[in-house]
């Protein structure tokens, strides 16, 4: 079994030990050391059994092999994090829940998380660094970029881009061929029927944008 450790031991990171004992129930694969993240009233506890080994400080400097997951949802703080890791005994796992349905012809990045009951059509492409929360569904030709997070129920029709470091709430979709540009978010339950640009907030039905940032 390969040593597996959880970066940040917050709500995705609890979500992510019971992916990863949901993925060993069917197939013994990872053996889950603990956790790793910066807090400092973590440090030494236990969380779900799991115990907090340390900072990203810590990790940097451990001298045997070992896979790592970034549970981070916010694109931002991920690549903050992502940023800091130089150890070359790291390397990043893959996360899929054996209930998700991924086509063979996708093309699936590094640190990348697929929950529990996501469909991922043909010819997509999932980016570096990327969480898809459960019951996700991608449809045929579309790509989600690296660091980007979708949260539970999002859909993406044939076709869709969404660009590196956005958000997609809860229950949104994107309409067919739509895209999405980078660093923006969008609200739960919207319902985007034309592009986004780049560093934009966008909700509603149909979706509006309320801010673009610089």
């Amino acid at each position: 079994m390969k040593k597996l450790i959880i970066i940040g031991a917050g709500g995705v990171g609890r979500e992510t030990v019971q992916l990863v004992a949901d993925i060993n129930d069917r197939n013994p694969e990872w053996q889950l050391l603990g956790f790793v993240d910066d807090a400092i009233v973590l440090q030494g506890k236990q969380i779900q059994g799991v115990p907090v080994l340390g900072t990203i400080e810590w990790l940097n400097a451990i001298d045997q092999e070992c896979w790592v997951v970034c549970s981070i949802s916010l694109p931002e703080i991920k690549r903050q994090i992502v940023a800091r890791l130089n150890n070359p005994n790291l390397h990043y796992a893959r996360l899929i829940h054996p209930t998700a349905v991924v086509s063979q012809s996708v093309v699936i990045g590094v640190d990348v998380i697929i929950q529990a009951f996501c469909f991922v059509s043909v010819n997509t492409k999932i980016g570096d660094h990327v969480q898809l929360n459960p019951q996700c569904g991608i449809g045929h030709e579309a790509s989600v970029g690296d660091f980007s997070s979708l949260y539970w129920n999002v859909n993406l029709s044939g076709g869709v881009k969404i660009n590196h470091s956005c958000i997609v709430g809860t229950k949104a979709t994107v309409l067919q061929g739509l895209e999405v540009g980078e660093g923006s978010i969008v609200g739960s339950a919207a319902n985007v029927i034309n592009n986004l640009s780049a560093h934009c907030t966008a909700v509603g039905n149909p979706a509006k944008i309320i801010k673009v940032r610089n």
